[in-house]
């Protein structure tokens, strides 16, 4: 270790340097020598090993960008809150369950890279600023889909909303959702007789029985993920704003060469004198269809009348022997 005027260093360095010489911080990363300490206004931490930071890491009150990198990080100090010039914060680890109460004194940051979950436990003064139009607060990383009931506190973050009708959800309730959440689209699942009255803020409901909402949920997540294509929100918009309530159908067989059968009985649910505006198709099996196996079934669909940017397909190969299953969400014209 570098000890240049160590004999007049304050306590919470000291506490400082010794947890940096244990996990093997680089002097380069953090200064041993006080004046340079003092100055340092990015601070990167690599470990695989590290489990907790230090109280005293909040005295770096200079820090404007703080990356960690440490994939076995549990928790965040209290006096993380110190650090009042921070602007940018990297955090890796998943093992971080829950933000510390000093995160709402945070209010410089103007970026987010955090695990998801913690995405969803931000502080009010922290979901003011990324809502306000006038200030910055980038976030990475939120929830693509998450299912919200009106009796939680706090809203997490998340591009696509699900709601069920049966939680009585008022008007006011849903675009106070909707604004908290900063959601992009936001959907009513019907799981009952009961009806919704046409808000505007919801940009469609969909029929389905209550055991059904996870697979719904799971279709947008696995079909709509930007991460593995490019989509156009604005198709999807069009899309799903549908007059008329959408429908969930699906089959399934214990067996992949039996796909013609179950593809036979989504399109038998089908009303024949209805007018498709839109679908939403999902396959689900233990091996990827063959081109000719898709293609059977994308001239069907294609055949329902429905526009080309307004069909949405997606495949996904799960560890289930000799398993098939296929979703589909269509919307009426």
């Amino acid at each position: 270790m570098i000890t240049n005027n160590t004999t007049t260093a304050k306590p919470w360095m000291s506490e400082l340097w010794t947890w940096a010489d244990e996990y093997g911080i680089s002097e380069k990363d953090l200064p041993r020598n006080e004046a340079h300490l003092l100055t340092i206004t990015e601070l990167e931490i690599c470990s695989d090993q590290i489990t907790e930071l230090p109280e005293s890491i909040g005295y770096l009150h200079n820090l404007t960008h703080l990356a960690l990198n440490c994939k076995a990080l549990e928790r965040l100090p209290e006096s993380i809150g110190q650090l009042s010039q921070l602007e940018r914060l990297t955090i890796t680890s998943d093992e971080v369950k829950q933000l510390p109460e000093s995160f709402a004194r945070l209010i410089s940051l103007s970026s987010l890279n955090i695990p998801t979950h913690l995405s969803n436990q931000l502080p009010t003064t922290l979901m003011d600023k990324y809502h306000n139009e006038n200030e910055t607060l980038y976030i990475e990383r939120m929830a693509f889909t998450s299912l919200y009931s009106p009796l939680e506190k706090n809203y997490g973050l998340s591009f696509f909303g699900f709601v069920l009708i049966s939680d009585d959800w008022n008007e006011k309730a849903l675009i106070d959702l909707k604004f908290k959440a900063a959601l992009e689209f936001l959907l009513v699942l019907q799981t009952t007789e009961q009806t919704i009255d046409d808000f505007d803020v919801v940009d469609g409901v969909i029929i389905c029985k209550p055991d059904e909402v996870q697979k719904i949920i799971n279709m947008f997540e696995t079909t709509f993920d930007y991460s593995v294509m490019a989509i156009d929100f604005g198709d999807v918009r069009e899309a799903i704003n549908f007059a008329k309530p959408a429908k969930f159908i699906q089959a399934s067989a214990l067996e992949v060469s039996e796909s013609d059968k179950v593809f036979s009985q989504i399109i038998d649910q089908i009303p024949k004198e209805i007018t498709v505006k839109s679908v939403m198709f999902q396959v689900e099996s233990n091996r990827y269809f063959t081109v000719d196996e898709f293609k059977v079934m994308s001239d069907t669909i294609d055949n329902m009348g429905a526009e080309d940017e307004h069909i949405f397909y997606s495949a996904k190969v799960v560890d289930k022997p000799e398993h098939c299953w296929m979703g589909m969400i269509y919307m009426v014209g």
